[in-house]
């Protein structure tokens, strides 16, 4: 294809099946678009969901969409980044003039994008290959919108500017834009991976009187407490009510955040709910997934159900905004790497997440992986 960059990239050809490594060819930036070079891309539950069969979807696609990297080339019409930028690559596709643009709600964006018709990847027999969720990052490199793309100072390295496109920015997002969580307010967060730990410290960032972080596995119970929450239980042999009304006086929670995709999660989570309390939906659950809930007792104790989608993120504000605490020391995201894997043991790092062994494992499609990554309390200067 003129024009045409050849790539490495994990290419998944149905549900269940192993990803295989290919040679794909990667179209030139059209207008309004980037070619970037993927230095680190995190795993996700949403790219086991699409491999697993959780969401339908259509093979073959590449998958990964929280990554970071340096632009390599720029279609016309791109003036505000430049080749040579360090960027976190997003899923988050906006037009910036539909009407939900215009109200700054991003996430919900109605435009229409030629990458949407067109996948820049094509296959060695040149039939198209899916961009999963907008990005196809398990690749040496991608084409996205010039909207997926903020720029990101150097010292931030790119395993943890990665965590930034999607998970600890879903969850940090949700606090702050979505809850609007206050000073003082009593929060819940249940399920402690990366989005989890992402809402536990935005609420912390907040000034959340409690934090309660619910979980089965102790290791991410653990981390959950050193990185800002107050109380840490097991949701099979512990009682979590008691827990937080012990922990607040009687109170129950003014936010309760899922960020897990499990469906149990859903069972009487309203109960924890404090009147005018807030059930914030994070995690996507696979589809056909319901739970019920009593309207009339919603209702009579005003409560909200929410719905969010990435955090309500606004891709150039909340993106800054956590690099500037991560920074001063506020915000951790280095320790929240907890393996990273070469582009060929792929399928190595979705097991990892599988039997969630990890907090956020990273795929480096043009490098080698890292085996030890410091754990969650530690400095910086260890981490690094």
């Amino acid at each position: 294809m003129p024009g045409g960059t050849t790539v490495r990239a994990a290419v998944c050809r149905g549900v269940g099946e192993p990803q295989s490594i290919e040679h794909l060819v990667l179209a030139a930036p059209g207008p309004g678009e980037v070619r970037v070079r993927i230095d680190a891309c995190a795993v996700c539950h949403s790219d086991l969901m699409y491999t697993d069969g959780g969401w339908a979807t259509d093979f073959p696609l590449v998958m990964g969409h929280e990554a970071a990297g340096c632009i390599l080339e720029t279609g016309p019409a791109v003036a505000d980044v430049a080749v040579g930028d360090q960027v976190v690559v997003s899923l988050v596709r906006s037009c910036g003039e539909c009407p939900a643009c215009r109200r700054g709600h991003h996430v919900t964006c109605s435009g229409e994008f030629a990458l949407d018709r067109h996948s820049p990847l094509t296959d060695g027999t040149g039939s198209p290959v899916a961009q999963g969720l907008n990005t196809g990052a398990f690749a040496e490199q991608v084409v996205v919108h010039r909207s997926q793309v903020v720029p990101h100072p150097a010292d931030v390295p790119s395993t943890s500017a990665s965590l930034l496109a999607c998970g600890v920015l879903t969850g940090a997002g949700a606090v702050h834009n979505t809850a609007q969580v206050q000073a003082g307010d009593v929060v819940v967060v249940v399920g402690c991976g990366g989005v989890g730990i992402g809402a536990i410290q935005g609420a912390r960032l907040a000034g959340a009187e409690q934090i309660v972080a619910v979980d089965p596995l102790p290791d991410k119970r653990e981390s959950a407490l050193l990185l800002g929450a107050s109380h840490a239980v097991d949701p099979v042999s512990g009682d979590v009510a008691a827990v937080l009304r012990e922990a607040t006086g009687g109170r129950l929670a003014d936010h309760l955040f899922i960020t897990t995709a499990a469906p149990s999660a859903l069972d009487n989570a309203v109960e924890l709910l404090a009147p005018m309390g807030a059930l914030v939906l994070v995690g996507m659950p696979p589809d056909g997934i319901a739970f019920e809930v009593d309207p009339t007792m919603l209702a009579a104790a005003n409560q909200r159900i929410l719905g969010s989608k990435m955090g309500t993120v606004r891709l150039a504000d909340d993106i800054p905004r956590l690099i500037d605490h991560y920074r001063a020391g506020d915000f951790e995201l280095d320790a929240l790497v907890t393996t990273t894997h070469s582009l060929e043991d792929i399928d190595l790092a979705f097991e990892e997440v599988r039997r969630g062994e990890v907090l956020r494992t990273v795929i480096l499609p043009n490098g080698h992986a890292s085996p030890d990554h410091a754990t969650p309390g530690n400095d910086r200067e260890a981490d690094a």
